[in-house]
């Protein structure tokens, strides 16, 4: 035993007390099995790592399970079922393909066979254990007394970030056995990861940068993964006075001034998994993007005014000489696309000038439906002009009237898909 634990407790390390109180629940072969473990704790304090470390090092038959991944207690059941026959001898192997259930009574009754032919004890280990209460109100009670209900010496562990309280477990639910991971205190996670540290670089230095990383980001963040991964980023930046001959390795001093105002930046993007730097590039992309969707957004158009305005941009943009082309074989029936080598997307030229004949009779092509041109369709175009969407050009001789797009490629892509059409499909710099 004390060999199992050595090993086991090197490695992981910071968790020796709650791997001793495991191992003395099921790391004893001769003994009983419990009939269920709750493992709870905040995100990435070890759960899943201690158990499944230690199962691995104990010869039994076991499954991990994720409950993220089954929609259904069937989908469990076989998931079960058929790692518990790959575990085992080479029977079970053979008949493997006939461990199939509907119901929790076919899933026990398989799971006697299993430990007929396989005497090993079976552990069962639900990770995010709190979505079995979404799958089957009756799964976990029987999941809880699976022991009983099957008389083998099988142990379930049920590992949540939640509380067992919150369960909410209907009458029938065998009491289990809890085990909390509690967070991990500043000297844990200093020491955890001072295993992290870049080879090129002494441990005391090293400890020194984590004193200083952990005094900014501990207080707003306890995860041990985004720890982690800021760690690692920021210590780049910490050495770079060192690198660029500024600053000696042991002028501290230096080392904080060049690093203070990069750790409060990087406070604002801790989650993000990304550095300040990359996060400002993202961002200014990003809001560019925001801005544009917002205000397109912004304009309630009606219906029938988006398709007027999709037809204005596509008569500015398209040559009035492949309208033919573009739409009248469209609306009669599906293009076939000639096969060519695919080509760059040509830079869009215009906006063009454009009768309003031309843009109705565009209107009209890339419409579904019917629709009676009346005065209270056309009344959208001088609303449309008045809200800088389109403007007039030339004289405003009815006959003679012309309108340009004032819209970017960006807006009407937003405007498009807001009633479901594919513009691209109908651009001409973008098929040829």
């Amino acid at each position: 035993m004390e060999k199992y634990l050595e090993y086991l407790q090197g490695r992981i390390i910071c968790r020796n007390n709650i791997i001793k109180q495991l191992y003395s629940f099921i790391g004893i072969q001769d003994e009983p099995m419990p009939y269920s473990i709750f493992v709870c704790g905040h995100v990435a304090t070890g759960k899943s790592l201690v158990v499944e470390t230690m199962l691995s090092f104990l010869n039994y038959n076991t499954s991990i399970i994720n409950c993220i991944e089954h929609t259904n207690s069937k989908h469990i059941f076989d998931y079960i079922l058929s790692d518990l026959s790959l575990n085992g001898n080479e029977f079970l192997l053979n008949t493997k393909l006939q461990h199939r259930c509907d119901n929790i009574v076919d899933f026990i009754i398989n799971i006697r066979e299993i430990s007929i032919n396989d005497t090993r004890p079976i552990v069962l280990v639900f990770d995010k254990a709190e979505k079995l209460r979404d799958i089957d109100s009756s799964l976990l009670p029987a999941l809880s007394r699976l022991k009983e209900l099957s008389n083998v010496n099988v142990c379930v562990i049920f590992i949540s970030d939640i509380v067992w309280e919150k369960f909410r477990a209907k009458v029938g639910v065998y009491e289990p056995i809890k085990v909390h991971f509690s967070q991990y205190t500043r000297h844990e996670f200093a020491e955890i990861l001072l295993t992290y540290k870049p080879h090129d670089y002494e441990v005391a230095f090293y400890k020194n940068y984590l004193n200083l990383f952990l005094s900014v980001f501990l207080r707003f963040c306890r995860d041990l993964n985004e720890l982690r991964y800021m760690a690692k980023i920021n210590f780049k930046k910490y050495i770079e006075p060192i690198e660029t001959d500024k600053s000696k390795i042991d002028d501290t001093a230096t080392l904080w001034r060049n690093i203070s105002a990069v750790f409060k930046s990087n406070l604002e993007v801790i989650y993000l998994r990304v550095s300040s730097e990359d996060f400002a590039k993202r961002s200014q992309l990003s809001k560019e993007i925001e801005s544009t969707t917002k205000l397109a957004l912004s304009f309630e158009l009606p219906y029938y005014a988006k398709y007027m305005l999709i037809a204005s941009y596509l008569a500015s943009y398209n040559p009035a000489k492949e309208d033919k082309h573009l739409f009248i074989k469209q609306k009669i029936g599906k293009r076939r696309k000639a096969k060519r080598k695919p080509s760059k997307v040509n830079a869009p030229c215009g906006p063009y000038n454009f009768p309003v004949s031309r843009m109705l009779a565009i209107f009209c092509a890339i419409l579904d439906e019917k629709v009676d041109i009346n005065a209270s369709l056309l009344a959208q175009i001088p609303s449309m002009c008045q809200l800088g969407l389109l403007s007039f050009v030339g004289n405003y001789n009815l006959d003679e009237l012309k309108l340009k797009c004032c819209v970017s490629y960006d807006f009407i892509l937003v405007i498009a898909k807001t009633v479901g059409f594919t513009i691209q499909n109908y651009l001409y710099n973008l098929m040829h």
